[in-house]
């Protein structure tokens, strides 16, 4: 896996210190990583690539919409 995907999990990690022992652990939200995921694939999909802007808009619909990401 490339940096931008540890990035991502990076985001979507909370670190939890519970009672405020010594150690901490990290949990990730697992849904909101694969809606970071989602979202960067909508930006690369939506970078200027020669392919048409209606093709780009109906490609990135069509991933939101498999998805379940909202806008």
């Amino acid at each position: 896996m490339n940096k931008r995907i540890f990035e991502l999990l990076k985001q979507a990690t909370t670190d939890v210190n519970p009672e405020d022992r010594e150690w901490v652990f990290s949990r990730v939200d697992q849904a909101k990583f694969a809606e970071l995921i989602v979202r960067e694939c909508l930006n690369v999909i939506n970078q200027p690539n020669g392919v048409g802007d209606d093709d780009v808009i109906r490609i990135s619909d069509d991933v939101k919409r498999h998805f379940g990401v909202e806008s």
